[in-house]
């Protein structure tokens, strides 16, 4: 499904649990402001945008829905781990593959 951003924000705070005040607290801006760009009455600058994504862990082309796919960083992993995390990645589109034909 795709979400318009303003659910995503509200979504990604949610699943991080945080709550508005903490999510404006790390932006350096006021509540309400969070609260307006959750009730779409306003938006964040390019510059809010590139900071939630730092903080939920997607990509800014995920939050303004040019790419629906959510990114996981795993340049702190070894090689072993990137293997077996792309392996299960593989497996997981080949499932997905499968299910539409």
């Amino acid at each position: 499904m795709v979400y318009e951003l303003y659910e995503k924000i509200k979504t990604l705070r949610n699943q991080i649990g945080i709550s508005q005040s903490d999510l404006a607290r790390r932006l350096g801006v006021t509540k309400s402001a969070v609260n307006s760009w959750e009730s779409r009455t306003n938006s964040p600058s390019l510059t809010y945008i590139i900071k939630l994504s730092q903080i939920f862990s997607v990509s800014t082309d995920y939050l303004l829905g040019v790419n629906e796919r959510l990114t996981v960083d795993i340049t702190d992993l070894d090689d072993n781990q990137k293997q077996a995390v792309q392996m299960i990645i593989r497996l997981f589109e080949k499932d997905n593959l499968e299910k539409r034909t």
